[in-house]
C-alpha cells in the first residue's frame, strides 16, 4: 500500500496508533501543506479509479468480477502447488468404482469454525482473506467429481468404520496480527490414528500456512499438503484424488521433526505470549529454514523443496561445467513410470565465505515430463550465484575472484543431492 494509505485503527490512543489524525494540526501549524495532502490523495483516488473503484460504487454492492477463466486459474494453482508427502504403495490416485470413501473431519464440510478471529481454514485470516459465498468445499467436491463410489461425510472417526478409502482434513489456521503459538495441526494426531483403526486406507488432506510437525503422518497412506487453496478448494481435492490431476508442488519451508530444538521460546514464538508487550527476537542470522538444518546437522522431517509425483521421475546424467564466471549444469530427467509427471531439480550453490551457512538454492526448473519419455534441462549460474555481502567494504563480492572454490550439488530437495562437484569459476 505504500505510505499513502493508513490501514492501522482510528483515532488517538488506541492499540495501533494512527497518525493521520494529527493532519489538521499539522495544517493548521504549517508543518504540513495542502499542497502534500492533496498529492498523497491523487496517489491514493489514482489506483482506485484504474481498478474502476469510483466514488459512485462507494457503498453498493460490486459487481461480481468472478468468471469460469478466474476459477479455472484458482483450480489450476492449487494443484500446481499441493504437495504430496506420502504415497505408500500408489494409495494415490484412488480407484474408486465401487469403494466405500469417507470423508473424514469438520474442515471436509466446511472452511469456517468459531474458533478462528479472521478467516477461515481454506484461506487463513487478515489482509488476504476474501469472504465470498463461492467456496466450494471438499466434500462437495468430491461427491460432485467421484460418481462410481458412495461418498459419505461423518465428524470423527466413528463414521470412517469399514471405510475403503477414508479421507481425513485437517487445518493448522494461522492469522494476521500474531504468530501461531506453536507449529502443531490441531487434532491431527488424535483423527488420524482412530480413523486408521477402522479404515483400510487414509489419505489426509491438510491445508497448512507454514511449516508444521507432521508425526500424525506416520499413521496415513498418502498425505496431500495444500498451503490455503480458497473457494475452489473442493474440485482440486477431487481432481488430485482421482488423478485428474497431479500435484506438482514442492514444500517452500522445511517441516521440522517434533521436538526440533531450532527456536529459544524468545525466538519464536516470543515472550510472553499473547501479552501486547510481546516480543519475539529474530535472532537467526542467516541461518533461515534449511540452511539452519544444513549448519546443524539436523535433518527436517520433509525438507525444503520435497514433494513426489504420481509416477518415478529420475535425474540422470548431471554434469557442471565452467567458462569464465559462468557455470552450466545439465541433466536428464528420465520419467521411468506409466504417467505423465512434473518434476522440481534443484541446483545449490556453496562456498567458504557463505559460512555458517553450507549451501543455498540458486537454481531451479519445473519440468514436464511423458510417460516413459525424458526432458533435457540445463540451468545456468554467475558470478552473482557465489557471491556474498561484505559488511566490512558495504559491497558484493564474488567469492570466485578470491579464489574460493565454488561447490555445485543438484537434487530433489535440500536434502536429497547426490551430486555434488567442486569448480574453479573466475572471469
Amino acid at each position: 500500500a505504500g505510505l499513502d494509505i493508513d490501514m492501522q485503527q482510528p483515532g488517538a490512543g488506541k492499540e495501533l496508533l494512527d497518525e493521520y489524525y494529527k493532519i489538521p494540526g499539522l495544517l493548521k501549524a504549517g508543518k504540513v501543506t495542502q499542497a502534500q495532502v492533496d498529492e498523497k490523495a491523487l496517489h491514493v483516488l489514482s489506483a482506485m479509479y484504474a481498478l474502476k473503484l469510483t466514488p459512485t460504487g462507494w457503498g453498493a454492492k460490486p459487481d461480481d468480477i468472478s468468471s469460469d477463466a478466474h476459477r479455472a486459474v484458482a483450480l489450476k494453482t492449487i494443484t500446481e502447488s499441493t504437495v504430496l508427502l506420502k504415497n505408500e504403495a500408489n494409495t494415490l490416485p484412488l480407484a474408486t468404482a465401487g469403494k466405500k470413501i469417507v470423508m473424514v473431519g469438520k474442515y471436509c464440510k466446511c472452511g469456517k469454525d468459531k474458533k478462528f478471529k479472521q478467516g477461515n481454514a481454506y484461506s487463513g485470516g487478515g489482509s488476504g482473506y476474501v469472504d465470498t459465498d463461492k467456496t466450494i468445499t471438499p466434500l462437495e467436491g468430491v461427491k460432485t467429481a467421484i460418481t462410481d463410489a458412495q461418498v459419505s461425510y461423518g465428524p470423527d472417526a466413528g463414521a470412517a468404520a469399514g471405510a475403503d478409502v477414508a479421507v481425513v482434513c485437517v487445518s493448522a489456521h494461522a492469522e494476521e496480527g500474531w504468530d501461531r503459538k506453536d507449529l502443531k495441526v490441531p487434532d491431527a494426531q488424535e483423527l488420524v490414528t482412530a480413523v486408521k483403526a477402522v479404515a483400510k486406507k487414509v489419505v489426509v488432506i491438510a491445508f497448512v500456512p507454514g511449516p508444521v510437525e507432521t508425526d500424525w503422518v506416520e499413521g496415513a497412506d498418502a498425505v496431500l499438503m495444500l498451503f490455503m487453496p480458497g473457494e475452489q478448494v473442493g474440485p482440486a481435492v477431487a481432481k488430485l484424488l482421482t488423478g485428474a490431476a497431479s500435484p506438482n508442488g514442492r514444500l517452500p519451508v522445511s517441516m521440522p521433526k517434533k521436538g526440533e530444538k531450532r527456536f529459544t521460546k524468545e525466538q519464536y514464538p516470543g515472550s510472553p505470549f499473547g501479552d501486547k508487550k510481546m516480543v519475539a527476537h529474530f535472532s537467526d542470522g542467516v541461518l533461515v529454514g534449511y540452511r539452519w538444518n544444513d549448519a546443524m546437522g539436523v535433518p527436517s522431517a520433509y525438507p525444503f523443496g520435497f514433494g513426489l509425483a504420481y509416477t518415478q521421475l529420475q535425474l540422470k546424467g548431471v554434469a557442471a561445467t565452467c567458462a569464465g564466471a559462468t557455470a552450466t549444469v545439465t541433466m536428464q530427467v528420465v520419467n521411468v513410470g506409466a504417467r505423465e509427471g512434473v518434476a522440481v531439480p534443484q541446483v545449490y550453490v556453496g562456498f567458504k565465505s557463505l559460512a555458517p551457512a553450507v549451501r543455498q538454492l540458486r537454481g531451479f526448473k519445473k519440468v514436464v515430463v511423458p510417460p516413459g519419455g525424458q526432458s533435457a534441462v540445463s540451468i545456468t549460474l554467475t558470478a552473482a550465484d557465489w557471491s556474498y555481502y561484505c559488511q566490512a567494504s558495504q559491497a558484493w563480492v564474488d567469492a570466485a575472484a578470491k579464489g574460493e572454490k565454488i561447490t555445485i550439488s543438484v537434487g530433489t530437495s535440500s536434502a536429497d543431492l547426490p551430486f555434488t562437484q567442486t569448480l574453479t569459476c573466475s572471469r
